[in-house]
């Protein structure tokens, strides 16, 4: 009986220890987070229609001060195929129409190209300005020879809990580190010239707290030292977990070092950012992200339009703004902007 006992009591154990060994080993895999299956590294589309790579556009080179506008599709493609909706052509066919003396780039980190017979309305539109360039962007590629080589290659970025809009955010950083210029989201629509702005260096703020970075123009050498140090922040408090750590954050930790405070407030009326401008709110986040319901309701349309009449860009805010439906006939802010500032891509759409 005590044999039994005895037998019993080592067989408990056993399975006691296998169950912690499998508990630990499920933790251990989770903790590391193998690299996912992700479009940026994809390389599935080997038939020759895939858009140019960017490396090969003889229009851009490293550290240029050429007029650089920087629009970066970050979702991926199922298709193939190139795609794009009608708020994120409206905001590329402004920046455009408003500065025809710029080269607008529309960069797809999904591994896209002209792969089916069916018309592309959207796409013949934005096709019609001679200043917009459709490339793709490798990653891995796009970041050789910069300080953020290394870092693609290990991996952090496609651990993150929101790939999409992490690439973006270090996009935005990296075009204007390689090249110098304006960088843009694809949920703004841009109501004046950008050589209406001065110094050549500058944001917006969004509030007491924040710079946003809708809107990011950095030229010249000046231009490139803020860059590098938006880059250098990006690799020292990159947060996979932080949805707005890598974006706004960057930009203005980084302020905080070159203004020497942390009140945006101050960095707007106190000149106190050396080659750098951040703009009031009102010129490019007039209505804030509580707010964005205003460009979609009629009760709002001249309360809406008075406020923005004097701003640079109207950002629309797409995460919670993406799934209100209008119609081109709605009579609400967004479309008065899209009439005047994206008037072929209104008409190119059935819905908006």
């Amino acid at each position: 009986m005590n044999l039994r006992l005895l037998n019993s009591n080592i067989i408990r154990k056993r399975i006691f220890v296998l169950l912690v060994i499998i508990v630990l080993i499920v933790i251990l895999c989770l903790s590391i987070k193998n690299d996912p299956a992700n479009c940026f590294l994809d390389s599935a589309w080997k038939d020759g229609k895939t858009l140019q790579e960017v490396s090969q556009n003889s229009k851009l080179k490293m550290h240029s001060t050429s007029k650089n506008v920087f629009f970066h599709e970050t979702s991926c493609s199922v298709n193939g195929i190139i795609s794009l909706n009608s708020r994120q052509s409206c905001a590329i066919e402004s920046a455009a129409l408003m500065n025809p003396d710029y080269n607008i780039y529309v960069l797809f980190t999904s591994q896209v190209g002209f792969r089916n017979t069916t018309n592309l309305p959207l796409i013949d539109v934005l096709s019609s300005y001679p200043n917009i360039h459709f490339n793709f962007l490798n990653l891995t590629k796009y970041a050789q020879n910069t300080p953020l080589e290394s870092w693609i290659k290990n991996g952090e970025l496609f651990r993150s809990s929101f790939v999409n809009s992490h690439t973006s955010d270090v996009l935005r950083y990296l075009s204007l580190w390689k090249y110098g210029g304006t960088y843009l989201d694809l949920d703004i629509v841009m109501q004046k010239p950008l050589n209406t702005q001065k110094p050549n260096n500058y944001a917006g703020a969004e509030s007491a707290k924040f710079v946003a970075v809708g809107i990011i123009n950095l030229e010249g050498e000046t231009g490139h030292e803020i860059a590098d140090l938006c880059v250098k922040d990006l690799l020292e408090n990159f947060n996979g977990n932080d949805w707005g750590n890598n974006g706004p954050g960057v930009l203005t930790r980084t302020l905080h070092k070159i203004c020497n405070t942390k009140d945006v407030m101050r960095m707007i009326v106190g000149n106190v950012c050396k080659n750098f401008r951040v703009l009031p709110i009102d010129a490019c986040y007039s209505i804030r992200w509580p707010e964005h319901i205003k460009f979609f309701k009629e009760e709002y349309l001249n309360e809406t339009m008075n406020r923005l009449s004097d701003s640079l860009i109207a950002h629309v805010w797409n995460k919670h703004s993406a799934a209100t439906p209008l119609t081109k006939e709605s009579n609400v802010a967004y479309i008065h902007l899209a009439k005047r500032y994206c008037p072929k891509t209104l008409n190119a759409s059935e819905y908006f």
